[in-house]
């Protein structure tokens, strides 16, 4: 079987792609991937092999009506050359770009959403995503989403529409990786000492791009705030600035954050499990989530997660289990919330124990062998 796969920035592949195109090439599959090499932020990692074909093409992050179509064409034109039993375009933007000029002699495509934007925004913006996204959902035979909000939204939304929930937590998490018990003791000693973290000291996390619509600058003006009463708090920042998106923190707060050495800022990581081994709970008030992987992680390796009452986040924390979900996303009630778990060591040692009674749940290969499924139904060949 030929595949070709189109996501926008090549930093997917190694963050969700990379299992399903392996197992792919294992098994004697011709695998293409389109996709623009650009990452999405400032990334040194990922220096590995790509093991399929790449092709470049520069998939726009913005409104810029001449580069959708130039990329579309050249989407257009790569289903022509290749010609592909399936296309499997991930993302909503990429969706609407592959699709802007489809051709007749395209075969069965379909779209992975990892989370509509049209429901979570407002203003024109919301106008213009929505158009794109029910437009472009009805450009492929088939859409697949991450939760039943995204589901019932575009049911409702977009007349005859053909559109599934994945079963398998969306595109899961490596289990072997993020597995506590892999974890070496020397490694977890070794990052302490260079971080300058001590056994006494409470440790936050946040995960993902620094971005306000994930929550990045509450994270830290309520880590300031609990900082407070609680000065033997640490907070971990893994990732970077996105290249479009703003943090929202100003640079007065900016300034503060430099000069806390109680904020230690580590950059895009691909170890994020050692990160996560030396850390006591995950914040992560993000409003605009499909279904997020850090939450995966950060429940696979035991690690609780505070979250907010929003799409996705919801769906992976459960409230009281393995996490705490709050309905309110203002500063106060995230630092209030935050230190009251670290004043709870007996609440959170059972938040811990059950996030690593559920974890097999998030496994990715969940995913690897649902896509297989689905290639094999539309295709009518084994995968």
């Amino acid at each position: 079987m030929k595949l070709l796969f189109v996501i926008p920035s090549i930093t997917n592949y190694f963050t969700f792609l990379e299992d399903l195109i392996d197992a792919l090439k294992d098994r004697g599959h011709e695998v293409h991937l389109a996709t623009s090499r650009k990452h999405i932020a400032r990334i040194s990692e990922y220096r590995r092999t790509i093991d399929c074909v790449v092709h470049d093409i520069d998939f726009p992050r913005a409104i810029d009506p001449f580069k959708h179509l130039a990329a579309s064409n050249k989407v257009n034109q790569l289903v022509q050359d290749i010609k592909p039993d399936i296309v499997n375009i991930h993302f909503s933007a990429a969706l609407f770009t592959s699709t802007l000029r489809k051709g007749n002699s395209w075969p069965v495509s379909t779209g992975t959403i990892h989370g509509l934007g049209s429901p979570l925004i407002s203003g024109w913006r919301k106008f213009m995503i929505s158009k794109a996204e029910k437009w472009s959902t009805k450009r492929v035979d088939e859409v697949f989403v991450l939760t039943l909000d995204d589901r019932d939204y575009l049911n409702k939304m977009v007349d005859n529409a053909t559109v599934h929930v994945l079963e398998s937590f969306g595109m899961g998490c490596d289990l072997e990786r993020f597995d506590p018990d892999k974890t070496k003791p020397e490694t977890v000693a070794s990052l302490r000492k260079e971080l300058g973290i001590s056994e006494d000291d409470f440790v936050y996390i946040f995960i993902g791009r620094q971005t306000n619509f994930k929550g990045f600058d509450k994270v830290v003006k309520a880590f300031f705030k609990a900082q407070e009463t609680h000065p033997n708090s640490k907070l971990i920042l893994v990732g970077e600035k996105d290249r479009i998106h703003p943090t929202s923190l100003g640079s007065k707060w900016e300034k503060a954050l430099k000069a806390n050495d109680s904020i230690i800022k580590v950059g895009w990581r691909e170890n994020v499990q050692d990160y996560l081994a030396i850390s006591d709970l995950n914040v992560f008030p993000s409003e605009r989530e499909g279904l997020p992987v850090n939450l995966m992680e950060s429940l696979a390796m035991g690690v609780p997660v505070l979250t907010v009452n929003s799409r996705g986040c919801r769906d992976v924390v459960r409230h009281d289990v393995d996490g705490v979900v709050i309905n309110d996303t203002g500063i106060e009630a995230i630092s209030t919330a935050m230190c009251k778990l670290q004043d709870d060591p007996t609440k959170m040692e059972v938040l811990r124990k059950n996030a690593l009674a559920g974890r097999s749940r998030f496994d990715r290969k969940h995913f690897v062998k649902e896509q297989f499924k689905i290639f094999e139904r539309l295709v009518g060949k084994p995968v």
